[in-house]
């Protein structure tokens, strides 16, 4: 399923499975795109189809995830990770950062306040590694932006770096720059 964010012109494509008997979602990814047709091209690119509720719930379950990440993109200040935790939603952290280093390195993003900036080199310092470029890496392969809030990685110059695995992409540093710019007003 995916939605048009209100106040800034990026297409959000949720990819879950809905699980009836626990009546929980669990999410499988969260893209972004700044077209509705690279949203398409991508969903024909990997075979993927757009299908309609099937049980109340469920609809119920992403209006509120909706509304969550519609609320955040509008500049409300609150921690997404806690309030999506909040819902009946599962994010399966453990199985999409399977080793303990890259466990290290989400747990530390996950706690990067609204408003806050760290770099990779601080993470590396918290986490007790030196391995910048695999923490770069982990990050690059977030299924969540946003919600795990990478944006607020930027390199130790003061540069703003790459997001969402891309460095040389202008739509998605303007998007990494906005968001930081949102949530340094608050």
């Amino acid at each position: 399923m995916y939605f048009k964010s209100g106040k800034i012109n990026l297409f959000i494509l949720i990819s879950y499975n809905y699980k009836k008997e626990r009546k929980k979602i669990t999410v499988n990814s969260i893209k972004l795109f700044n077209k509705e047709n690279e949203l398409l091209e991508y969903l024909k690119a990997n075979n993927l189809k757009l299908t309609k509720y099937k049980y109340p719930t469920e609809e119920n379950l992403i209006s509120n995830l909706i509304i969550l990440i519609k609320n955040y993109l509008s500049g409300k200040e609150f921690n997404l990770y806690n309030k999506i935790n909040d819902l009946k939603v599962d994010l399966n952290i453990k199985d999409e950062f399977s080793t303990e280093f890259a466990l290290k390195v989400i747990d530390h993003l996950i706690s990067v306040k609204y408003g806050e900036i760290t770099s990779y080199s601080e993470i590396g310092k918290v986490i007790g590694s030196r391995a910048y470029r695999a923490i770069g890496n982990v990050l690059k392969r977030n299924p969540f932006p946003l919600i795990i809030p990478c944006h607020r990685v930027i390199r130790k110059n003061g540069k703003v770096g790459g997001y969402m695995g891309k460095v040389n992409n202008e739509w998605q540093q303007n998007l990494k720059k906005y968001l930081l710019k949102m949530e340094s007003k608050n």
